[in-house]
C-alpha cells in the first residue's frame, strides 16, 4: 500500500518505474513517488503508479532523497574558489549544497543576498571563523589571529539561523601557520555559544591529528578524512590512529571532502579495509577541481563505490549522513509531507577512469550518473560531468 500524505485529487508529478532507495527509512524496493506542489504527496512500492499532470518514467534507475553535498565553495565573484551552485550542484544531482567557510562574518551578508537567495539549489553554510572568509590564496586567513572574530561569528550565526549550520576552521599550515590550537579554540568558542558544530579542515595539519581531537565533541565534523598528506587519519604503519577510532565512536563525524588535494585512494582503501567508513561523502567542489579530478559529488560517490562501499551505504553518506551533520530532520529522507527533493541516478556499467587528488588513476566498473533532480517539487534534467570524469576505458 502507498504511504499517502496531504495531496490534491491529482498530483502534479509522478516519478515512476524506478527503484526507491532511502537508507534512512530502510526503503529499498521498486516503486513510485508523487509530488503535489512543493511536497511529496505519496510513495508506493506497488506497480500501479497513479496518474499525475506530469509523468517521468525512470526504469533501471534509483530514486533517492535529494543528495546533500556537505562541503562545497559557492561564493562566486568574491571567493577565489567559488563555483555556480545551480550549474555544478543542482544540475548534477545535488539539491542541498553546503558552503564550507567561503564567507566569514564580514562577508556573509553578500553571500546570502547574492548567492544563497538567488540560487535554486538549497544552500547552507559553515561560517568561517575568519571574519573575511576565503577571499584570496595570497595570505592564509588565520595566519594572523586578529582576522578571527568569535563575537562577529556568533552575531552572524544568530542573525542567520536558517542558513548557517556551523563554524568552519581551516587548520592547514598554509592557512593557519602554527596557530592550530588557538584557531581551533576560537572556532570551538563560537560554535559552543551558538550550539552548533565545528567543521575542521585537517589537510596539511602541522601537528598530528590525534593532538587536536580532544577539542572536538559529538557532532563536530572533520573534513578531508582521506587525504594523503600531513595530519591524516593513518599512523606511520598505515593503521587508523586509535584516537581517531575513539573520536568516531564518541560521535565525531568524518567527511570525505575530496577537493584538489584531499582524497587519496590508498588512504581510503586502507581505512575502509580496517572498517573505518566516513559519515558523509562530499566533493569540496571549487574552481580548482571542478574540471577534475572532482567534477561533482556523484563522481566522488562513484570512487567510494569502486572501493567496495555498498551502494546503499554510498547513498546514505550523501543523504542521511550529511543531514545528521546538519542536524536537519527535514533533509535526507523520502517521506510524504516533506519537501519534494529527490535525485534520480543511474549506474552506468563500463570501464571508467577515475583519478584521486594525488594523481592515482583507477578503472571503475560503474559510474554514477544523475538523470533527473527534483528540487522543491520542480523537476529538471540533470547533466553529468562524467564525460571528463570517467572516460570509457578500453
Amino acid at each position: 500500500m502507498p504511504e499517502v500524505g496531504s495531496q490534491r485529487a491529482q498530483p502534479d508529478l509522478v516519478i515512476a518505474g524506478g527503484h526507491l532507495l532511502d537508507p534512512a527509512r530502510g526503503l529499498n524496493a521498486p516503486g513510485w513517488v508523487t509530488v503535489a506542489g512543493e511536497r511529496i504527496a505519496a510513495i508506493g512500492t506497488d506497480s500501479m503508479a497513479p496518474q499525475a499532470r506530469r509523468r517521468i518514467d525512470v526504469p533501471g534507475s534509483f530514486v533517492t532523497p535529494g543528495l546533500i553535498d556537505l562541503h562545497t565553495h559557492l561564493y562566486t565573484g568574491v571567493s577565489y574558489l567559488g563555483v555556480d551552485a545551480d550549474a555544478h550542484c543542482l544540475r548534477r544531482g545535488v539539491t542541498t549544497a553546503v558552503d564550507a567557510g567561503s564567507a566569514g562574518a564580514q562577508t556573509f551578508a553578500g553571500f546570502r543576498r547574492f548567492v544563497i537567495e538567488r540560487s535554486q539549489t538549497r544552500i547552507l553554510a559553515f561560517l568561517n571563523i575568519a571574519a573575511a572568509g576565503m577571499i584570496s590564496p595570497l595570505v592564509g586567513e588565520l595566519e594572523d589571529l586578529r582576522w578571527a572574530s568569535v563575537e562577529g561569528a556568533v552575531a552572524c550565526g544568530r542573525a542567520n539561523p536558517s542558513v548557517i549550520a556551523g563554524i568552519k576552521v581551516r587548520l592547514g599550515r598554509q592557512v593557519v601557520g602554527q596557530n592550530v590550537v588557538p584557531a581551533l579554540r576560537l572556532a570551538r568558542s563560537a560554535a559552543d555559544e551558538l550550539g552548533m558544530p565545528v567543521m575542521v579542515h585537517v589537510t596539511d595539519l602541522p601537528v598530528p591529528l590525534p593532538s587536536i581531537l580532544p577539542l572536538l565533541t559529538r557532532g563536530d565534523v572533520i573534513t578531508h578524512c582521506f587525504h594523503g598528506r600531513d595530519g591524516g587519519i593513518l599512523d606511520a604503519t598505515g593503521r587508523v590512529f586509535p584516537e581517531v577510532l575513539a573520536a568516531r565512536d564518541s560521535g565525531v563525524l568524518f567527511d570525505v571532502g575530496h577537493g584538489a588535494g584531499s582524497f587519496a585512494f590508498r588512504v581510503a582503501a586502507a581505512a575502509l579495509e580496517q572498517g573505518f567508513q566516513p559519515s558523509s561523502i562530499s566533493s569540496d567542489l571549487h574552481t580548482l577541481n571542478v574540471n577534475g579530478p572532482v567534477f561533482d559529488q556523484v563522481t566522488t560517490m562513484s570512487k567510494l563505490l569502486h572501493l567496495g562501499v555498498r551502494l546503499e551505504e554510498v547513498i546514505r553518506m550523501a543523504t542521511a549522513g550529511p543531514a545528521a551533520a546538519l542536524r536537519s530532520p527535514q533533509l535526507g529522507r523520502l517521506e510524504p509531507g516533506r519537501e519534494a527533493d529527490l535525485t534520480i541516478l543511474n549506474l552506468r556499467p563500463g570501464s571508467w577512469h577515475l583519478s584521486d587528488a594525488d594523481g592515482q588513476r583507477v578503472t571503475a566498473e560503474h559510474l554514477m550518473v544523475p538523470l533527473w533532480v527534483v528540487r522543491s517539487g520542480k523537476a529538471v534534467r540533470a547533466r553529468s560531468a562524467s564525460n571528463g570524469a570517467g572516460e570509457p576505458g578500453g
